[in-house]
């Protein structure tokens, strides 16, 4: 779970509020210089350009979330898909 200004999400919003994202990122890999984040699709797509399309905001808030309660950078973010049989870097 993260925490983030409403307004970081939503253009409309002015206030203050804030939003919990709530998500699990399927692997994350600790190497001594930084985080590699890796999320398993299995969506049946005909391009690699469509699932980093589908899931980049998605893998923005995991290394924002995941960088920041690990207090180390992430170096990569990684989509596997089962589909393609290929990673896919975001």
């Amino acid at each position: 779970m993260y925490e983030l200004p409403a307004r970081e999400l939503y253009d409309d919003i002015l206030s203050g509020e804030h939003i919990l994202v709530q998500g699990i990122a399927d692997c994350v890999i600790e190497e001594p210089d930084g985080l590699i984040i890796v999320d398993y699709k299995t969506d049946r797509v005909s391009s690699p350009a469509e699932l980093a399309r589908r899931y980049g905001s998605q893998l923005a808030l995991y290394r924002r979330a995941i960088g920041t309660q690990f207090g180390k950078p992430v170096k990569s973010c990684v989509i596997y898909s089962v589909e393609l049989k290929r990673e896919i870097e975001v």
